[in-house]
């Protein structure tokens, strides 16, 4: 029996899900049923900006994903920390709030992806964002999402950075998230007088008690019913068993660029090739399904300092306990932060459209490995923002429970290669500027022996770490394009009554922290369907 009484079928209250189901159900006449796999739960730890280490060392609230031997670096078998929570990585990641630049979406829309270019998702942009800069004319100021400016002069590390990267000639911008990207730059994070404002804080919560809107936690989608040609429903298991659903308009996939991919392949929608070897029907042809995975590599420079002044001391008791009070009391000091107030975005190649380089800088040493963490020191963390490598989801098998296979395929293409040498070389320069000589001690990572390119690229592929920024698997594009999944309107392409509406769309990935264009990604969603429902 298939239980019937809604319009819509959010698979996925996670992020871009979150955003969506608030949306919709704004209209009273909209019902609405969210299904979401991880628990309805909010600890302490979640509103603490400061918290965001634990969350992820813990991994309670996280898709335990694990990828394939890497096998252009080093080998590593890397884990992907994905959120598995209602409010999804909203409610865990680092809180960095990145837009990308307008070349970006421009791409996007020059790819295909008509209704998408940066003049139109800016407006998106806007009204979710309440900046707390109230003269930043390039900021929305009403939004449900609170954006904080960070503040350099809590380290003099971090005034130090961003001198010596004026100095290494990188024209300072006032507002990364502004029509000027590149240079460096004071972050913003998505806080609001020191606790994370997040999807959960403001989207979800302001609609729970809404009578069309229904959340189902704790429970797996393990297909979506296709019947002539069209989504009809979905199939889902709670502690009581398999139960089916079927809405009345749309299913709505949010479940995130592995697990949206992970669930159209079990569904029988995709290439035969990743379907039908695992025993399962093929439904709906639809070749670039898992494809096109790609995320932010990252690496970092490391150095110690000469003197005490990094955050090591704020890391463990009793400091740590002392933060921990005076945010409790009060939600300020050394907890009502995510401590990565300063970066930089910067091309390694000048003819590229975009900064393909964002750093972080962190007045701490991240390397356990140097002391166990006894170290003061300083590191620079880069990403490769303009990734060229691209990997794929397949699957393991016809269980729903059992997790995909991931491959990144990092540095296989060589221009990935090449932009990281060229940014090692750039962060060892700003390091090495004038504004650092009070606090510059020895290099902790590459370390001073690591210089000629050989070197260099044989640290990298070693060392070369992951951002969770995973984007690429329902690719949105043009009708002709053989790896489009969704159009611009974000129909499955040719199916009726299937949507996909998380990262995994992105063409290409932002080129930055990936949780703005998310929520982003959720409100444009909703203003396509309730558009066409209006027309």
């Amino acid at each position: 029996m298939s239980e019937t009484g809604f319009d819509y079928v959010i698979v996925g209250g996670g992020t871009a899900g979150g955003v969506l189901a608030a949306r919709l159900t704004e209209d009273p006449s909209v019902r609405v049923l969210v299904l979401e796999a991880g628990p309805d739960h909010r600890s302490l730890m979640m509103r603490i900006p400061a918290g965001v280490v634990g969350l992820y060392q813990a991994g309670k609230y996280h898709w335990d994903y694990v990828a394939e031997p890497e096998e252009h670096a080093g080998g590593k078998v890397l884990p992907y920390k994905m959120g598995k929570i209602l409010g999804g990585s909203s409610s865990i990641n680092a809180m960095h709030w990145v837009r990308g630049a307008p070349a970006v979406y421009d791409g996007w829309a020059a790819a295909g992806c008509t209704g998408w270019s940066y003049a139109e998702v800016e407006k998106i942009y806007r009204r979710i964002e309440r900046f707390s800069d109230t003269n930043d004319p390039h900021m929305g100021m009403a939004g449900p999402i609170s954006i904080t400016r960070g503040d350099p002069n809590s380290s003099v590390l971090n005034v130090a950075f961003l001198e010596a990267a004026a100095q290494a000639g990188y024209v300072p911008t006032d507002n990364p998230n502004g029509p000027n990207q590149e240079g460096g730059a004071v972050l913003q994070r998505n806080t609001i007088r020191g606790e994370r404002s997040d999807v959960y804080r403001g989207y979800i919560q302001p609609a729970r008690n809404r009578s069309n809107l229904t959340i189902r936690c704790g429970v797996r989608a393990e297909k979506i019913l296709v019947e002539d040609g069209r989504a009809s429903g979905v199939v889902y298991r709670d502690g009581g068993g398999q139960h089916m659903v079927s809405p009345a308009r749309e299913v709505l996939l949010c479940c995130g660029t592995i697990a949206s991919a992970q669930l159209l392949m079990l569904s029988g929608i995709g290439d035969p090739e990743q379907i039908v070897p695992h025993g399962i029907a093929l439904r709906h042809e639809l070749p670039g399904v898992g494809k096109n995975l790609h995320t932010h590599p990252a690496i970092r420079v490391g150095h110690e300092t000469t003197q005490p002044v990094s955050l090591l001391p704020w890391t463990k008791p009793p400091r740590k306990w002392v933060a921990g009070v005076e945010w409790l009391l009060k939600r300020t000091g050394m907890a009502a932060t995510n401590h990565m107030d300063a970066g930089l975005w910067f091309k390694t190649d000048p003819a590229l459209p975009y900064a393909d380089a964002q750093i972080t800088f962190t007045p701490l040493v991240l390397d356990a490995g140097y002391g166990d963490g006894e170290i003061h020191g300083f590191d620079i963390y880069l990403e490769l923002v303009g990734v060229r490598s691209r990997g794929a989801v397949t699957l393991r098998s016809a269980e729903p429970s059992d997790r995909p296979v991931l491959r990144f395929n990092f540095l296989t293409d060589e221009r990935d290669l090449v932009a990281f040498r060229k940014s090692t070389r750039i962060m060892r320069e700003i390091a090495a500027q004038p504004a650092f000589d009070a606090w510059r001690g020895r290099e902790l990572y590459p370390g001073t022996e690591t210089q000629s390119d050989d070197a260099i690229d044989a640290w990298i592929r070693k060392t070369a770490n992951i951002s969770h920024h995973i984007a690429g698997t329902c690719r949105m594009g043009a009708p002709d394009h053989p790896d489009t999944v969704v159009g611009p309107d974000l129909k499955v392409r040719g199916l009726d009554g299937l949507r996909v509406a998380d990262n995994s769309i992105m063409p290409f990935v932002s080129n930055g922290n990936t949780h703005a264009p998310a929520i982003m990604i959720g409100e444009k969603a909703s203003d396509i369907i309730r558009g066409e429902r209006n027309a």
